[in-house]
C-alpha cells in the first residue's frame, strides 16, 4: 500500500507579552518544522501518587504511544491543573532528569537528543520515555507530539 500522505510543515509560534506601567513589550518567535508526516494530540488525567506514561519514543516501529525516537521532532507538555504541580520525567538508556511542571505551564521539547548529567559536548542517548507524575492531586496533562 502506498501512502497517500504528504510530509508538510509544523509551525509553532510563541508569543511573549509584557505589560509594566503601560508600555507593552512583544516578542514573537516562529519555528517551522518541515518534513512532518505525524502529529499526535491527547489529553489525559494523571492520577495523584502514580507515575504515568505519557509516550514512548523507544523503538524502531510505532504503536499504541509509542514511536520511534528518531522521528521526534518536537513534543509540548502542558499542565492543565490551576493549582497542582506535575514532574515530568525524560528518560534515556544512560539517565534521566525530571522538572517540575507547575500549575498552567508548558515545557518544550525540541530534540530526541539527550544526555546524561555529565555533559561531555555530545548527545549520546536518545529520549526513550516521558512520564509524569501528579505531586499533590490528581491533574489533567496535555501533550502533542511532533514526528516524521
Amino acid at each position: 500500500m502506498a501512502s497517500t500522505l504528504t510530509p508538510t510543515s509544523f509551525n509553532v509560534t510563541i508569543t511573549e507579552e509584557q505589560i509594566v506601567r503601560n508600555s507593552i513589550v512583544k516578542h514573537e518567535v516562529r519555528h517551522v518544522i518541515d518534513n512532518i508526516t505525524n502529529v499526535d494530540h491527547r489529553i489525559l488525567t494523571c492520577p495523584k501518587d502514580i507515575q504515568t506514561d505519557l509516550f514512548n519514543v523507544d523503538g524502531p516501529n510505532p504503536g499504541a504511544g509509542t514511536f520511534p525516537s528518531s522521528s521526534l521532532k518536537y513534543a509540548r507538555i502542558t499542565n492543565l491543573d490551576n493549582s497542582a504541580s506535575m514532574a515530568v520525567t525524560i528518560s534515556g538508556s544512560n539517565g534521566s532528569f525530571t522538572q517540575e511542571l507547575t500549575p498552567t505551564s508548558s515545557m518544550f521539547i525540541v530534540s530526541s537528543n539527550i544526555t546524561s548529567s555529565n555533559f561531555n559536548g555530545s548527545f549520546g542517548d536518545d529520549i526513550s520515555s516521558v512520564k509524569i507524575y501528579a505531586i499533590s492531586s490528581s491533574a489533567d496533562v496535555e501533550y502533542t507530539l511532533v514526528n516524521s
